[in-house]
């Protein structure tokens, strides 16, 4: 599935929920906290793949790949404390700059003070209040946490302005070269992004995007496949019936068949 950049309405955002998550891969700036209270989550960092249970939290830090999952439908009390680092000041490391192998907690490691301050998080708390509590689990979670630093990105934010730009522009032309020269760096370091923080090669992310949109004019709408294709900034016909059977697992065709034999069942 392709990765998106998620943008958060504030600086500090807490979110409650009341089964396990489940949520695409995505990227953001922001450092993300949570806290499993009753049941589990399952989550995925970097392509490194985690079970928390009960009474065990995780740090995603800021510009990781990540994603949760639900293989079962169950309930659970899941909290999350998303966060720009920024708020912390000086007070930690550059956690811009961190990464964990092992970003887990367990339930037996976590302080006391840190359980008392997840009860406590609310969103209908001040900012104060609420940066309060972040403050003691951050620096509660940090003491059982092996941090090592990662190469920072030398151009600040062009992640989000790069996905931002693709998602707005993939129906036309593109390549390494194109973005290099939009975004003023090199294709190389263009194509490290996608392979060291999204981990989908270019031409993957771009056919990916293209297939999905391909879809959705199948379902909504009464054009054949070559206009379906160009449509969707496909380079030919066969480059479209290559990336959306590699994707779907069928032709175009087979999938606009599919579509048209269950709007059919529906109908009767």
């Amino acid at each position: 599935m392709i990765p998106f950049y998620e943008l958060q309405p504030s600086d500090l955002n807490i979110i409650y929920n009341k089964r396990e998550l489940n949520f695409r891969p995505h990227i953001h700036k922001y450092v993300e906290i949570l806290y499993v209270f009753k049941g589990g989550q399952h989550l995925e960092i970097n392509s490194k793949k985690f079970l928390l249970d009960e009474g065990d939290a995780a740090i995603i830090f800021p510009d990781h790949l990540h994603s949760f999952s639900r293989p079962v439908q169950r309930e659970a009390a899941v909290i999350f404390l998303i966060c720009t680092p920024e708020i912390f000041g000086s007070l930690f490391t550059s956690l811009n700059e961190c990464t964990a192998d092992v970003p887990i907690v367990k339930k037996e490691d976590i302080p006391e003070r840190a359980v008392y301050a997840f009860n406590n998080l609310d969103k209908t708390n001040s900012f104060a209040e609420n940066l309060g509590w972040a403050l003691i689990i951050m620096s509660s979670l940090l003491e059982h946490i092996k941090l090592r630093k990662t190469h920072r990105m030398p151009v600040n934010d062009i992640m989000p302005k790069l996905i931002k730009f693709i998602d707005e522009n993939f129906t036309r032309p593109l390549s390494l070269d194109m973005l290099a020269n939009e975004f003023h760096v090199s294709k190389y370091y263009i194509s490290h992004i996608f392979s060291n923080r999204i981990n989908m090669n270019f031409r993957n992310y771009i056919g990916t995007l293209r297939a999905e949109y391909a879809a959705t004019l199948i379902r909504t709408t009464g054009d054949n496949m070559t206009a379906i294709s160009d449509k969707a900034g496909f380079e030919s016909q066969r480059t479209f019936n290559r990336i959306f059977k590699a994707i779907y697992g069928i032709s175009p065709l087979e999938y606009k068949s599919n579509i048209n034999a269950y709007l059919k069942s529906q109908n009767q």
